[in-house]
């Protein structure tokens, strides 16, 4: 387990975030734009040819960065549950081939939540809601079943950025990611919003379950890590 997914560490952020000196901190540790030594990392794990899921697309600011890695003839498969913000994807990626815009969410069953519109400008804090909330209804799905029905091939590479639902994203690709062509997952990790669940143990849970899957885990900051699959 790294130092970023232990208990302590995981409730000393909590305290930091409730001080509000968590992204002050952030920046001391990471340096300004941290962000980007991930997206560097996630870009560099994808080949020509390959298939990427990008879980939570958003309005495609990753997607286009993915379809220039992939090259036309790999695929990138765009997941995004939100209206709004699927016709900015749907926009920006155009009339690419290699483009392919699906409409749901992925999660740890096939069913059906309660989803909120992000207010910021690119709706990238929009989310999916526990049952107890009010939302829009859109569809989730088990990337392990979209698979088998045939609606996606199976990835090389995923990025994941679901504002604190990734581990239900993780849990729902039990085959997935056992399969010998995924490379690599990177993942946003949402410690607050996964404090607010209540399931602030979700790191470790996390680095658990993608060890078992044979990955090695890498922050690259503190929020971000990447899961590569370990030599043989």
């Amino acid at each position: 387990m790294s130092w970023l997914a232990h208990p302590l560490a995981v409730r000393l952020r909590n305290l930091g975030r409730i001080a509000g000196v968590n992204r002050w901190l952030a920046g001391l540790l990471a340096g300004p734009g941290y962000e980007a030594s991930f997206e560097r990392a996630v870009l560099a794990s994808v080949q020509r040819g390959d298939r990427v899921w990008d879980v939570g697309a958003n309005v495609g600011l990753y997607t286009l960065k993915l379809l220039e890695a992939t090259g036309a003839e790999g695929r990138v498969y765009a997941f995004e549950p939100s209206p709004v913000n699927r016709a900015r994807l749907a926009t920006a990626v155009g009339e690419r081939a290699n483009a392919v815009v699906v409409p749901l969410a992925l999660g740890d069953r096939d069913d059906s939540m309660k989803f909120e519109q992000g207010r910021d400008e690119l709706g990238a804090t929009s989310r999916l809601l526990d049952a107890s909330m009010d939302g829009i209804d859109v569809r989730v799905a088990r990337g392990d079943s979209l698979v088998a029905a045939g609606e996606v091939a199976a990835p090389n590479v995923i990025k994941i950025d679901v504002e604190g639902f990734e581990l239900d994203v993780l849990r729902g690709l039990g085959g997935v990611l056992r399969s010998p062509s995924l490379r690599a997952i990177g993942i946003e990790v949402h410690f607050g919003i996964l404090h607010e669940r209540g399931i602030a143990d979700a790191p470790r849970q996390l680095e658990r379950l993608l060890g078992e899957a044979g990955y090695r885990c890498a922050w690259t900051d503190p929020s971000h890590v990447i899961a590569s699959r370990a030599a043989p």
